[in-house]
């Protein structure tokens, strides 16, 4: 059970997983890579700002005739000799507003766009459109010379200089002037006109802007909109940094859109009037023909008009060839559908009467159901149970309507008889009437139709008329073009906040890479993770090289981290004397020798008698440390050069013993595995309650094996920061493969710089060790808080 909860902290620890508070450490331990980059993005961002100009979005607004009216019969009659349709239609108006040819026209009427006239500053770029001192009226410009830009030098005296300024084939181009006057060059014949009087000397550029490339733009940028869904009011914009052109386009566009509309209306005018009287002429002539052929008729055999019994004969026939037509539309449906309902017909859906213009009620109802049936049945397949159900529906469907065909034939073949006698009538009465008055009625509705037809064309002449002479356009100007808003106001705040966030990021991907980059143990997480010898304690990092620092600070935090691995040492050993304790490392600075002297202080301070041993006698360090002159020690010893008890040492102010490691011998490895140095452990054991041991690198050496079987505890000090953490990971891989008995590790060396953050990791610390004084599990992190808010002053030491 005890061994349990040994493990568990470790085992929370491993469990924690990513420590964003560990990532805020590193990230504040590098704060001068983020300030440096905050004031490089702010000092961009402020040069890339002086470069913003402000883009205006420029809007007019015109309402487009939507003419959806349905037409009257006179309407649809003269349909081909009106204004066409398309025209009007909305749509087909907003594709004619951005058309080429119209956009085209917009250009050629504006000669002032055909130059552009430049202002270049340090950072700002601006278009001088009506702003410019000079005006250019180009006469004739070459093809390479569009497009090119030229730089010109103006003068108080009234002449100018121009040259090229971004072409390396014109870099000797250079031609004089004076305002006013016409100058010729085979890329261009200009007249430069200054509108001024007080400009002085001053530079400035133009740039000749062909036709293709101006239309090329703005119909680029054009964009048209309906102001509200729905209505016929659109909205035409443009969007640039300069927005007095953009209101002179649009004007002048909305202008032509109406100017041109009214043309077409006029041309549709004047195209109607002249079919119109094409068709008069030959009209007036028919008409003449029918007016003679009557006249001659009535005068040769003197018939005044037709009588009214003959004009009653003529009327009740017609009527009977109407009735005639419907019997004989009725009787080939009937037909139709004998031969679909025998055949199938495929079984594609019957034609409904009421299509043809047939009245049938009851065939509708069935013919319907029929339909419907076959649609329902299409959306199954034969497997479906469905399918058989509405065949099975529709062969029932079908022999009800054979049913009522066969009554309907009946039905129209008494019609049929009952008709041809009332006609047969009709048609007796008329074979009766004179020769003469069937001649007449033939050339009289003749003559009365040419009649008719001349007098519908004159009035349509006449209604084109008026509407030529009272032509307007259909559309109407709503609004002038204006300035509506500044379509980039955000722009300087938005680069601002994306250079502020590149110089946050690449600090901080600098950072990570660092961090990432790193092969040093940076935290006990590393520890574990690289090791599987349990950690015992952490020592924190230390501004003082005083090897008795404890002594002196009996009461900071970095004592009581010695105190809480002494507990933990008895505890593992479950003993509090008689214990042998060696040290050792990966390879030299880690800190071993520090940690043994602070780690021996501690256990003298319990009034327990301690020595501390330096068993690095490949590079002895303990000597410098405390200033010790003496040459002998533990090699004298184990070669017989001298007693025990001749070369330990009680140094004043040291509550401690110590052994010295003595002179460096030739064959160290030799000497350390000798039998003479079990001897000495065994009296050393007899003496003391504590023997601390300084023993070489086992990362560099071997000496280490051989006095970690002396000894009851061996510790494995790895420094925070420095440690190679490829190299301790193959290390402990090999010592747990070696079987190297009761080995622990200790964490030294853990930055501690003051901030919140190293406080919350000693109290975390301290929270993970702290049961080792026996704490239970309701008081452990209690008392641990108590720990860290005692001691977390002390951080001078």
């Amino acid at each position: 059970m005890e061994q349990n909860n040994y493990d568990q902290p470790f085992n929370d620890e491993e469990e924690s997983g990513f420590d964003i508070m560990e990532w805020v450490s590193y990230f504040l331990h590098h704060w001068y890579l983020f300030v440096i980059g905050i004031i490089l993005s702010l000092g961009l961002a402020y040069l890339s700002n002086r470069s913003w100009l402000p883009t205006f979005q420029t809007a007019g607004t015109v309402m487009i005739e939507d003419n959806r009216a349905s037409q009257n019969g006179s309407q649809a009659l003269m349909q081909g000799f009106t204004v066409q349709s398309g025209y009007k239609n909305v749509n087909n108006q907003v594709i004619m507003l951005g058309s080429y040819d119209l956009v085209c026209k917009v250009v050629d009427s504006l000669p002032y766009l055909k130059v552009d006239y430049i202002s270049k500053g340090s950072f700002i770029t601006r278009n001088l459109y009506k702003t410019s001192p000079i005006v250019i009226q180009p006469v004739y410009v070459s093809p390479e010379a569009y497009n090119m830009l030229f730089k010109i030098k103006l003068r108080t005296n009234g002449t100018y200089t121009i040259t090229v300024a971004d072409n390396k084939l014109f870099s000797n181009f250079h031609l004089d002037g004076t305002f006013g006057q016409p100058v010729q060059h085979n890329l261009f014949f200009i007249t430069v006109n200054s509108v001024n009087k007080y400009m002085g000397n001053t530079e400035m550029y133009f740039q000749f802007r062909s036709r293709e490339s101006l239309v090329s733009d703005f119909s680029s940028r054009l964009n048209f909109g309906y102001v509200v869904e729905g209505s016929s009011v659109l909205q035409i914009s443009l969007t640039s940094e300069t927005p007095d052109r953009d209101i002179d386009f649009i004007n002048k566009l909305c202008e032509t859109f109406l100017a041109d509309n009214l043309d077409r209306k006029n041309d549709a005018a004047n195209k109607t009037i002249k079919f119109i009287d094409n068709q008069l002429g030959v009209v007036s002539k028919s008409l003449s023909v029918s007016e003679g052929d009557m006249t001659n008729f009535r005068q040769t055999n003197k018939i005044v008009d037709v009588p009214t019994h003959t004009s009653d004969l003529l009327g009740k026939a017609a009527k009977f060839d109407t009735q005639k037509s419907e019997l004989k539309l009725r009787e080939t449906y009937l037909d139709y559908l004998t031969k679909y309902l025998k055949t199938n017909m495929a079984d594609g859906a019957i034609i409904a009467p009421s299509s043809l213009g047939l009245n049938e009620p009851m065939l509708m109802t069935f013919v319907q159901q029929i339909n419907e049936l076959n649609a329902q049945r299409a959306e199954t397949s034969e497997l479906n149970p469905y399918h058989a159900k509405y065949t099975k529906e529709i062969e029932l469907a079908k022999q009800t309507v054979m049913e009522v065909i066969r009554s309907m034939r009946a039905s129209l073949d008494i019609e049929k008889n009952d008709f041809y006698k009332r006609l047969g009538v009709v048609n007796k009465e008329i074979d009766e009437l004179p020769k003469k008055e069937l001649e007449m009625i033939g050339i009289e509705r003749k003559y009365k139709m040419d009649d008719n037809y001349y007098t519908f064309f004159l009035q349509k002449r006449a209604e084109s008329e008026i509407l030529k002479a009272s032509n307007t356009p259909d559309n109407n100007i709503l609004d002038k073009a204006r300035i509506l808003s500044i379509t980039n106001s955000g722009k300087k705040s938005k680069t601002t906040l994306m250079f502020l966030l590149f110089g946050i990021l690449i600090p901080t991907f600098i950072v990570v890479i660092i961090e990432l980059l790193n092969n040093s143990i940076r935290s006990t997480k590393d520890v574990e993770k690289n090791s599987s010898f349990p950690l015992i304690g952490v020592i924190r990092h230390t501004k003082s090289s005083d090897p008795l620092l404890v002594i002196k600070n009996p009461r900071s935090s970095f004592t009581e981290m010695f105190r809480v691995i002494r507990t933990r040492i008895e505890f593992i050993v479950q003993r509090k004397t008689n214990i042998v304790i060696m040290n050792s490392s990966t390879e030299s600075g880690d800190g071993k020798t520090y940690f043994s002297v602070n780690l021996a202080s501690v256990y003298s301070m319990a009034s327990k008698k301690t020595i501390l041993v330096d068993m690095d006698i490949r590079k002895p360090s303990i000597n410098q440390r405390f200033n010790i002159v003496q040459p002998n020690g533990v090699t004298n010893y184990l070669v017989g050069q001298c007693s025990l008890d001749e070369i330990i040492l009680q140094l004043p102010k040291v509550d401690f013993d110590i052994l010295p490691a003595g002179s460096i011998p030739p064959n160290p490895g030799e000497l350390i595995r000798s039998d003479k140095l079990a001897v000495m452990f065994n009296e050393l054991r007899k003496r003391y309650d504590y023997i601390i041991v300084d023993s070489s690198p086992i990362g560099m050496v071997t000496d280490a094996y051989s006095l970690a079987h002396l000894s009851d505890v061996n510790l494995f000090v790895i420094r925070n920061g420095k440690t190679n953490k490829t190299f301790f990971k193959k290390l402990c891989a090999q010592l747990k493969l070696d079987s190297l008995p009761n080995l622990y590790s200790i964490l030294n060396d853990v930055e501690d710089d003051g901030s919140r953050y190293s406080k919350y990791k000693l109290y975390k610390y301290a929270y993970l060790f702290g049961y080792s004084y026996g704490y239970t599990s309701n008081n452990k992190k209690g008392e641990a808080e108590k720990y860290f808010h005692y001691y977390e002053d002390d951080t001078e030491i």
